[in-house]
């Protein structure tokens, strides 16, 4: 397998752990066995809840999961996830990201990013046996998690057996199910980026998946073991090496985990056991959800 070292590698483990469709994938099962997982319990003054680091995309042989993780959902009341995508509301996500992701009038891909980008978006379209000129109407941002999506795909990935995905399953009809955030919200991020953001993240997209596989090995090894050190240490090491995502970084992770906080407190202010599932890569270091919620002198527990 094509192995990535250095700042590569980290901005790779970034995006998976991060981004819409926020993926990670491993062929063992999830949470080691007699260690940590990557789940928290959190005590306020009122209730025990719990917050898990989610997974979007996985293979079928990933379940059952850590029988911790089940234990936890089971005893929950609540079910919380940053954008319900049940089976019921993913036709009109679908539509609403293809609103939000198109170009209007003459406005075209070709005009809106550079020309190197343009070129690198060609040939990987090419290896799909695609034609650029037939998504000249998709905005960076969205040809980006397409690309992102197809190479996840090309690996055997699949969102329906998902963590997000599999906890909705498991809850319908049983359990009362919220948002942190929606899916409205998360595709107004994306589309808020300027038309120079737009064509860094479309850039480095194509970069980092120029190569078919991505060994991600570290990253997954540190999640299956609930070694958040690890994981935060391969994420963020490098991360100041690109300043002209700083910006980027920001809105997708430091804005987002603040707002995300909020709305987790006031859900630890009721009598209610909530099991919350959300990105892993919003979970870990000084700005994540975690350090945040102990910051408000929540205690958290990882099990």
């Amino acid at each position: 397998m094509y192995r990535l070292t250095g700042r590569k590698r980290n901005l790779i483990a970034f995006f998976l752990i991060v981004l819409f469709p926020f993926a990670i994938f491993c062929s063992k099962q999830i949470g080691s066995k007699n260690g940590k997982t990557f789940l928290w319990q959190i005590q306020s003054n009122t209730n025990i809840s719990y917050i898990l680091g989610s997974i979007h995309f996985l293979k079928k042989d990933m379940y059952p999961l850590n029988k911790k993780i089940e234990n936890a959902f089971e005893e929950s009341d609540v079910l919380v996830v940053e954008a319900n995508l049940s089976n019921d509301k993913i036709a009109g996500a679908s539509l609403l990201i293809m609103q939000r992701g198109m170009f209007q009038g003459d406005r075209t891909l070709k005009k809106a990013i550079l020309k190197k980008t343009y070129t690198l978006a060609e040939k990987k379209l090419k290896e799909y046996g695609m034609d650029i000129s037939n998504l000249q109407k998709f905005k960076p941002w969205l040809l980006a998690m397409t690309i992102t999506s197809f190479e996840l795909m090309k690996l055997g990935l699949d969102p329906n057996f998902g963590i997000d995905k599999y906890f909705l399953d498991k809850a319908l009809k049983k359990k009362e199910i919220l948002e942190l955030e929606s899916v409205e919200l998360q595709i107004n991020l994306l589309d808020s980026f300027s038309a120079e953001q737009q064509d860094k993240f479309l850039f480095y997209t194509l970069k980092e998946t120029s190569k078919p596989g991505k060994d991600v090995e570290n990253i997954v090894n540190a999640w299956s073991e609930g070694n958040a050190f690890e994981m935060e240490k391969e994420v963020y090491e490098n991360i100041n090496k690109f300043p002209e995502l700083r910006y980027v970084y920001k809105k997708l992770i430091d804005d987002r985990n603040e707002k995300m906080v909020e709305k987790i407190e006031s859900f630890l202010k009721t009598n209610k056991k909530f099991f919350i599932v959300v990105g892993a890569g919003h979970l870990i270091g000084k700005n994540g959800i975690i350090q945040l919620l102990k910051n408000k002198g929540f205690k958290l527990n990882q099990i």
